[in-house]
């Protein structure tokens, strides 16, 4: 027989070779299980959303909403990605991109893209931008949502029949509101909206408006929607450093620097608001009256007469920020209240300058400047909205589910 004829050293290895090849056809079907994780789940991702979400859409208009200079994207290595994102590295869409298969380069910006681009994915957020045609006007040019999916509307015209056709498959994130409370409604001396409309009738202005620019989107195409809320911004670092007594010009702080221009928002009432733990709770209850609206738009679009076959999410953008703070030692943080970088009490009252040095470790901060969150809080919300089982996190599935639909 031939294991006679063999010596103990062939023998060994005949038998190890034959163990390594039962072994390797075993494994066979979870290696190819583990690529196909790693495929793309959807075919095509676009954005639509304010600053939060912004990669570079504004880096080249008159606009005091701009982030295209360092620290900004302090983080990313040189040349991994354009300058334009209001924060030190990836935004919360960058790695729900990643999440769903997406990988380098980063979806772009709709203003810098190519053409070539198109298909597969775009970003048309702008900084300052709202709702409301008018919101943000206070820190110049930038792209509302009605511009926003008018601009989604031209790449459509464009499209290949064959890549227009996959449309109804992709992911269409949508963040938007609240600029319509800090760069409008609680900008009294600058938009009229509060006098005009209490809380419940502004939210309910603002909510027409989106779902007509939702049901456009629809229309062309879109039917998987992923409907972020307003966070509690009565919490972020620039109402933090206001007090009842000394509140910030009503209109926002602009500040020009030869070459560059510089993010520094807006917001506010005439008083700093009712305030719970430092918090401006007259702003929050504002956003509890718009979000409760969102959510219910969200319920009534899904399965609606109006846009059948179209399936929503709505992300609770509450309930994650307050997680992160509730949790915040296990997930890292030691600073909830400043930004790594900006001016003034909690790096909150000026945001972060030109070449200014941030701090050392951002992965201990929440935000990274007065109004937007740090790579490290953006990574913990995209993995949450992503895999969450919880309807307090994404209603009424996760955006992994909504992706294998």
């Amino acid at each position: 027989m031939l294991v006679r004829s063999m010596g103990n050293d062939h023998l060994h290895r005949w038998v190890l070779a034959c163990a390594v090849a039962a072994a390797m056809h075993m494994a066979a079907p979870l290696v190819v299980v583990q690529a196909a994780q790693q495929h793309q789940m959807v075919p095509c991702m676009y954005i639509f959303g304010d600053s939060l979400v912004d990669n570079g859409n504004n880096n080249n208009i008159l606009s005091l909403a701009r982030a295209n200079y360092r620290p900004y994207g302090v983080d990313f290595p040189d040349g991994a990605a354009p300058a334009g994102r209001f924060t030190n590295g990836r935004t919360m869409v960058d790695l729900l991109a990643d999440h769903l298969g997406f990988r380098p380069p980063l979806i772009p910006a709709y203003a810098l893209a190519e053409p070539a681009d198109h298909a597969r994915g775009l970003n048309f957020a702008s900084g300052a931008a709202g709702i409301r045609h008018e919101t943000g006007n206070n820190l110049g040019g930038h792209y509302a949502l009605s511009e926003q999916v008018e601009h989604f509307r031209t790449v459509v015209q464009g499209l290949e029949p064959g890549k227009s056709q996959q449309l109804g498959r992709c992911i269409y994130y949508v963040g938007m509101g609240s600029n319509d409370y800090l760069n409008n409604y609680f900008m009294p001396d600058y938009y009229p909206t509060a006098r005009n409309y209490d809380p419940s009738a502004y939210a309910a202005l603002l909510l027409a408006d989106y779902e007509r620019q939702i049901t456009d989107l629809y229309a062309l195409g879109a039917r998987k929607f992923v409907i972020a809320g307003v966070g509690q911004i009565g919490c972020i670092p620039y109402e933090l450093a206001r007090v009842n007594d000394n509140p910030p010009p009503a209109a926002g702080i602009g500040i020009a620097v030869p070459g560059i221009s510089i993010s520094v928002g807006g917001g506010g009432g005439g008083n700093a608001g009712k305030r719970n733990g430092g918090c401006n709770e007259e702003i929050n209850s504002a956003i509890a009256i718009y979000n409760k609206g969102l959510l219910a738009m969200v319920k009534r679009l899904n399965g609606g007469s109006q846009t059948p076959g179209a399936r929503l999410v709505f992300l609770n953008a509450v309930n994650s920020g307050k997680d992160l703070a509730a949790n915040a030692a296990a997930y890292g943080f030691t600073v909830l209240d400043r930004g790594c970088c900006g001016v003034g009490r909690n790096n909150g009252q000026i945001t972060c300058l030109p070449m200014q040095t941030p701090c050392d470790d951002r992965s201990k901060y929440i935000f990274w400047d007065a109004f937007h969150p740090t790579e490290a809080a953006n990574r913990i919300i995209a993995a949450k909205v992503f895999n969450s089982s919880s309807t307090a996190d994404a209603y009424p599935i996760n955006v992994s589910r909504l992706a294998a639909i």
